[in-house]
């Protein structure tokens, strides 16, 4: 019932994989992979950044005291970051009780109403995103830990994730709609 549709590098169109891309997708997609790329990279940062904080507190009995508030805020990076990427692919996690089932018109139906309903909640997510960092910047909202950083660096990697994730989504409901769901 539960599913990561684990399909490698050749999964361009994982969830309808006989649908052509346009160049929108493309573009996106390229887009996302290098937002993925970015998150890679952040996190093998992070893993460095808590190796060395534990080195520095067991080992040399000084801790860094904004490694665990730093590495929260990265985590959210890493995340937002992966999401459009890990949508382009079709290796997030769902729930394929209908689609297991449902080949050609209807499986690119319930894709598009797939990817309408991540559109939606990634558009909600970036207006929310967006008001949070407009707020932040304009009150001058700071951390409360060691950091004391600026609230709406680490909140603009959910406007960054959620608008890529909304484009991606965007994107594969267009190719359904102008090229899928014409097929028989």
């Amino acid at each position: 019932m539960f599913s990561d549709n684990n399909q490698g590098d050749g999964a361009q169109n994982a969830l309808s994989p006989d649908l052509p891309q346009s160049l929108v997708t493309k573009v996106v997609g390229w887009m996302a992979f290098a937002a993925s790329v970015v998150s890679a990279g952040l996190v093998i940062l992070t893993l460095a950044m808590i190796g060395f904080s534990v080195f520095r507190r067991y080992v040399l009995g000084h801790p860094l005291t904004w490694s665990d508030e730093l590495s929260g805020f990265l985590v959210v990076a890493i995340v937002m970051l992966g999401a459009a990427e890990v949508l382009r692919r079709g290796e997030h996690v769902s729930v394929d009780i209908l689609t297991e089932k449902a080949t050609g018109r209807k499986r690119r139906m319930l894709d598009f109403w797939s990817n309408l309903s991540v559109a939606i909640v990634s558009a909600v997510l970036f207006v929310s995103a967006l008001n949070a960092v407009q707020f932040s910047r304009k009150i001058g909202v700071y951390s409360d830990g060691y950091l004391e950083a600026p609230l709406w660096i680490p909140q603009a990697f959910l406007l960054i994730g959620a608008g890529l994730l909304f484009l991606m989504a965007v994107a594969r409901c267009l190719d359904l709609v102008f090229k899928g769901l014409r097929k028989s």
